[in-house]
């Protein structure tokens, strides 16, 4: 009979139940295999030894790990593989709200069950779905993070059950309103809000220009790729008109600050309130800073601008932004509606008999009263001339 193999684990019985029996980082690990058949004790002693070779076995396994531990690693990883801004956002968000509930608890026990009671949690706390699926978003992020250690942290990732966000924003601002609004605004911030009005850029790429950035000759602003969201430059145009005119006026206002948009010479980082004061004012008092993006996407597609020029402009990397926020007003279907209009005009003039088609001006009644007349005219001067 052929020896045993060195770490091959031991298949014994205990009155008719086989168990298995192996070593691992030093300690015995005895599981039964619940059943009196051998064949399932060899099956289980593979599948064990098999979690031991890929080391989910170790003194780090994976029934050990919290998500505390998880919810730090995430951390270390936004350190090196997101932007300053965005680890600055994780990093709140994970001391604020998720390890204060998470954080003692065993990864390998959560269950969708305790996700959906953090949902609750949250929304009793007057937090939106939007909100709390970012944070679970973000808490999944951080599993299956574990999942791709060597050795493993998460054997199994949960299921995070997501809310659909139906109240997505359909702000647009119209002609008339961005001049109520470029008026109710005071002086430092007009220089920002036509720049976003004309362009879309994001705001907190407009905040991070500066003036070497804008190529005037040329007409143009350069957006750094450390400063954009996706990390890739891109080119703006400058527009003549009130976009040039009140960025000659932040130039010339900017008493030696290197920011494009300040206030008397200091960078602008917080303008909330004022902003909520001159939409109200013009009429407008839903409307948010970030509606801009989607005016100016939707001004630059009536203009005629392609659409993946529009997307180079305003910084979008694929066209799922005019599909999820909807792009159309009151106009583009009134447009619609005239364009549908004219094409039943037309289809329906090319159906209609040469002999029925009215002139302008005239109805098929004027010419069937015309056509009448002159037989009649005919028929006597018939009878006059006999």
């Amino acid at each position: 009979m052929a020896g045993r193999s060195y770490g091959a684990g031991t298949i014994f019985q205990r009155g008719k139940v086989w168990y298995v029996s192996f070593w691992a980082d030093g300690r015995q690990i005895q599981k039964s295999s619940g059943s009196t058949k051998r064949q399932d004790a060899v099956r289980l002693r593979d599948q064990l030894l098999g979690k031991k070779a890929r080391g989910e076995m170790g003194p780090a396994a994976a029934d050990k790990i919290t998500c505390g531990e998880l919810l730090d690693d995430l951390l270390e990883h936004a350190k090196h593989n997101v932007k300053a801004s965005t680890e600055k956002i994780w990093k709140l968000v994970v001391e604020a709200s998720l390890r204060p509930f998470f954080g003692h608890r065993k990864a390998a026990t959560l269950s969708t069950a305790l996700l959906k009671e953090y949902r609750r949690k949250r929304l009793a706390e007057g937090r939106s779905e939007a909100t709390c699926n970012r944070e679970l978003s973000m808490l999944r992020t951080a599993f299956n993070l574990g999942r791709k250690c060597t050795p493993t942290k998460i054997l199994i990732v949960p299921y995070f059950p997501m809310v659909a966000e139906a109240h997505v924003r359909q702000g647009f601002l119209t002609d008339e309103q961005y001049e109520l609004l470029r008026d109710a605004l005071p002086d430092y911030l007009r220089p920002l809000f036509v720049t976003a009005y004309f362009t879309g850029v994001r705001l907190g790429e407009l905040l991070a220009i500066r003036w070497d950035q804008v190529d005037w000759d040329q007409g143009f602003i350069t957006l750094s790729s450390a400063d954009t969201k996706t990390g890739h430059s891109r080119v703006v145009p400058v527009l003549d008109g009130d976009m040039r005119h009140w960025l000659q006026w932040a130039r010339e206002n900017a008493d030696g600050c290197p920011a494009v948009f300040h206030r008397d010479g200091v960078p602008i980082k917080e303008f909330r309130f004022t902003w909520r004061k001159a939409c109200a004012a013009a009429g407008v008092p839903e409307l948010k800073f970030h509606d801009l993006r989607r005016t100016a996407v939707r001004n630059m597609r009536r203009d005629g601008v392609p659409q993946v020029v529009r997307m180079r402009i305003s910084g979008h990397r694929t066209d799922s932004m005019e599909r999820r926020y909807n792009i159309v007003d009151i106009e583009d279907i009134q447009s619609a509606r005239e364009l549908m209009q004219r094409r039943r005009r037309e289809i329906a003039v090319q159906e209609t008999p040469e002999a029925n088609r009215t002139t302008p001006g005239f109805t098929a009644r004027d010419h069937k009263t015309n056509g009448d007349s002159g037989t009649s005219g005919e028929a006597s001067g018939g009878g006059e001339t006999l």
